[in-house]
């Protein structure tokens, strides 16, 4: 764990689709945060889905420690 990966981690509970970006770019699991993090605002048309947030917070702490 360094100093980034904690960075990081602080980024996800604020901007998690960033956070994943910094960790592995532009590629799936940025993308699929992306779409979870979308969902928890209703960006997407489903405003129920506010359950997305941690679903999208959990999603990037997974990719940030299991991703070297």
């Amino acid at each position: 764990m360094t100093v980034g990966d904690i960075f990081r981690i602080i980024l996800a509970f604020i901007l998690p689709p960033l956070a994943v970006a910094t960790q592995v770019g532009f590629s799936g699991p940025f993308w699929l945060n992306l779409v979870f993090w979308l969902l928890s605002f209703g960006a997407l048309g489903l405003p129920l889905m506010g359950i997305m947030w941690p679903v999208a917070i959990i999603h990037a702490i997974y990719i940030i420690i299991t991703r070297k």
